[in-house]
């Protein structure tokens, strides 16, 4: 005699979906195929309980990992905060460039470095990205 085949949970199919996912950033309509918006904010909110995921901003979380030598978790994308704030302004559709801080030390002009990352951005975008102590800036472009 078989045994019945148990069903995911939808909290186990986001932790499949996340683990196998090429992206590090996500937001809640990567999941919409999987149940109801507020079913799917609500597995979200129980995955950062349990540190499989940080949320970032309103509807944007990443993956996070476990520091070796802290213990404490992380974020998990490549390039650090900084990294996830260009994956979410990609995935996002915002257009975007690097403050003039950042080219002018990319361009080997300056020595100083940015604590917080500095974004231009060319269209209208209200978001708040944090993560522990770390925010993003955004700011209109000069010309």
């Amino acid at each position: 005699m078989t045994q019945p085949r148990r069903t995911r949970t939808l909290k186990e199919r986001l932790k499949t979906r996340i683990r196998r996912a090429r992206g590090d950033v996500f937001v809640p309509r990567d999941f919409a195929d999987l149940g109801e918006y507020d079913s799917v904010k609500r597995a979200l909110r129980q995955l950062i309980i349990e540190g499989e995921i940080a949320r970032l901003g309103y509807g944007v979380y990443a993956r996070v990992k476990t520091n070796g030598l802290t213990g404490r978790p992380m974020l998990a994308v490549r390039g650090g905060f900084d990294g996830a704030v260009r994956q979410t302004l990609s995935k996002l559709k915002v257009n975007w460039r690097e403050s003039d801080t950042v080219q002018q030390y990319n361009n080997g002009r300056t020595t100083q470095v940015q604590a917080n990352p500095v974004f231009e951005v060319q269209s209208r975008f209200n978001r708040k990205l944090r993560y522990r102590n770390l925010e993003a800036r955004f700011e209109k472009p000069y010309a």
